[in-house]
Parts: structure tokens; sequence; C-alpha cells
């Protein structure tokens, strides 16, 4: 009977758990969902912030070494 047993935090082995675990809505473009403790969630999301502030696009001035004739992307989509 799998759909009876409790999720287990995907990062229990990182470190204590704590709060209650449950499957927690997916961060990434896979759209998958996984078991992660209260405690190990905040970390997962503190670390999507520092993806999304070194990574995401918010900003009209682009990164050191982009070139738009790579694969002919454009920081700006005003043009």
């Amino acid at each position: 009977m799998r759909d009876l047993e409790e999720p287990k935090c995907l990062d229990r082995h990182n470190g204590e758990c704590t709060g209650e675990v449950e499957y927690r809505p997916p961060l990434s473009s896979t759209e998958r969902r996984f078991p992660r403790c209260d405690g190990h969630w905040e970390k997962r999301l503190e670390k999507q912030r520092e993806i999304d502030e070194r990574y995401a696009p918010n900003s009209d001035v682009p990164p050191l070494g982009f070139d738009p004739t790579y694969a002919g992307e454009r920081w700006d989509e005003d043009y």
C-alpha cells in the first residue's frame, strides 16, 4: 500500500529535518513535486532566491559575457 506511506523528506540525509513533510510546489521547469520538511523547504526557497538573483534577467543591463549573436537571443525584449 504505497499510497498510505508517509512522505519522507528528500533532503533528510543533509541535516536534521524539522516540521511537517509535504510534497512542495515545483520551482523549476520539471514541474515535479518533491517531499521536503518545513526546514529543508525554507533552505530550498532561499537557494532558489539566490539562483534567481544571480541568473534571472531582472536588469536592463546584460551580464558580462552576454553575446546576442550566440543563438540569436536578445537581452531586452523591447527590440
